[in-house]
């Protein structure tokens, strides 16, 4: 067990608001009466900006299971009411996620269909839910849960930042490993959003002010088996590409 996730000076142990997992969350006041389209999930709650958890196994410079329930939640609370895409671009269950994605191209296509790009914060809260839970789907990692156990390939990053589109496409099929949206049932969060962990990794608006740029990115990818809801790859500007990123939408809710 590593030391730095065992101690910690808690300032909340008790959970954010209760999740929902339809259009229209089920527990009284305000967000009782707001109403997102069929194809998004509303996200509400409270978004803590550090979180702290008990790690029960530590292997390979990673938590892989969790004291379930014991969280320490401090510093910023932000409160999130947001409608989320339930699946990755193009949001279609069975829709192969595309990648290659810059995150000025990712903006424009949500805000061709009326959305935007989802906050850091947000993307969070979506997949830790009230709990604030490590993954998606518990406590504890399990493999094959979502798609992120599949061998890495090594990449041809001349290939890839060719000027032929021919040559950038044919080695992102070799590489691409993702599933189509929603192929993996217990790959789904809280509130009902699926694949926020592996397939794609995907762009999401910085948050957090100590990150260099204005894009961010969560979840990671197929070949990530560690992924859980925690860790921004804040690394990379707008202006990036790369064979495994794509991106969903999200949207403020209506009142009912």
């Amino acid at each position: 067990m590593h030391p730095e996730l065992l101690l910690f000076s808690p300032l909340l142990f008790a959970p954010a608001d209760p999740p929902s997992g339809s259009s229209v969350a089920g527990a009284s006041g305000a967000s009782a009466s707001l109403v997102c389209p069929a194809d998004m999930k509303l996200v509400t709650g409270t978004h803590y900006n550090q979180v702290q958890r008990w790690c029960l196994r530590y292997e390979r410079g990673q938590c892989w299971d969790f004291h379930a329930g014991l969280v320490a939640l401090e510093n910023t609370a932000t409160p999130v009411s947001v409608c989320m895409d339930r699946f990755e671009w193009p949001n279609r269950e069975g829709a192969m996620p595309p990648v290659m994605m810059r995150f000025g191209e990712a903006e424009d296509e949500c805000r061709a269909v009326g959305k935007r790009l989802c906050t850091e914060y947000e993307w969070e809260l979506a997949c830790e839910g009230s709990e604030t839970r490590p993954f998606p789907y518990g406590w504890s990692h399990e493999e094959r849960a979502c798609n992120n156990h599949k061998p890495y390939k090594p990449y041809s990053q001349r290939a890839l930042s060719s000027s032929d589109a021919a040559v950038r496409e044919k080695e992102t099929k070799r590489l691409y490993q993702a599933e189509p949206s929603g192929s993996y049932a217990k790959c789904e969060s809280p509130f009902g959003v699926m694949d926020l962990v592996g397939n794609v990794e995907e762009w999401v608006k910085t948050s957090r002010p100590e990150w260099p740029h204005a894009s961010s990115l969560k979840g990671g990818y197929w070949s990530k088996a560690w992924t859980g809801c925690r860790g921004t790859n804040d690394s990379h500007g707008p202006m990036f590409r790369f064979y495994e990123i794509g991106f969903r939408c999200c949207a403020d809710p209506r009142g009912s």
